[in-house]
């Protein structure tokens, strides 16, 4: 059995103010830096052996807050930014509905396919991400951790836990909280996903979006 933890980075500053960030960047806030150390603490207590992370500037300063517990070297992956949101990234959701209400009602529609003003969608982070979970279960390591992000996060999961497109829409990730898929040696049998808030679980499947 592999298990992989997925870690969402610390909330943002961004993040609190809801302003689109894709592969733009802000700081981890003091919330922030908490979450990222709980989740830090969580991986130690799990005996995490390989740490795999998204260069972007806030899965690295979560990244440099995890090795305070994890004292190992990380390896940054550009396979797992987060979602493009391109014309959209720095702008606050609220000012993306006002400015691109068509664009909007489109993404409403079709949240798997569709692509904004020079996004992403589901499928291009499909493709991007399944090479990178091909490379990291060939790793020779049982307890995997993966900081990332609430999007490619999300597709990532789906696509270790064979999710439909509805499926993989229906979840989400809070700051504070790491799933974990197991991934069973044999092909056989079905993965398993389960999740921890704020360092405490796990508790069964997925958190309703």
């Amino acid at each position: 059995m592999k298990r992989l933890y997925f870690v969402r980075h610390g909330q943002t500053e961004w993040n609190a103010a809801r302003r689109a960030q894709g592969q733009m960047n802000s700081d981890l806030n003091d919330l922030g830096r908490r979450q990222a150390d709980a989740n830090g603490r969580l991986l130690k207590d799990h005996g995490v052996q390989a740490l795999f992370a998204s260069p972007l500037g806030r899965t690295r300063q979560t990244t440099e807050i995890v090795q305070r517990h994890v004292p190992i070297e990380a390896m940054f992956d550009e396979r797992i930014m987060e979602w493009d949101c391109g014309d959209w990234s720095g702008h606050t959701w609220d000012d993306v509905q006002a400015k691109w209400p068509e664009e909007w009602a489109a993404l409403e529609a079709d949240r798997f396919h569709y692509r904004g003003p020079g996004c992403e969608n589901f499928p291009d982070m499909i493709a991007r991400t399944k090479p990178f979970l091909a490379d990291v279960l060939a790793r020779p390591f049982d307890e995997i951790g993966i900081v990332s992000h609430g999007l490619i996060g999300r597709v990532m999961i789906g696509v270790l836990m064979n999710f439909s497109e509805s499926e993989m829409l229906k979840h989400t990730q809070p700051n504070d909280v790491v799933y974990r898929v197991c991934v069973p040696r044999e092909t056989s049998q079905p993965p398993q996903l389960d999740h921890f808030v704020g360092g405490e679980g796990p508790f069964p499947g997925a958190i309703a979006g």
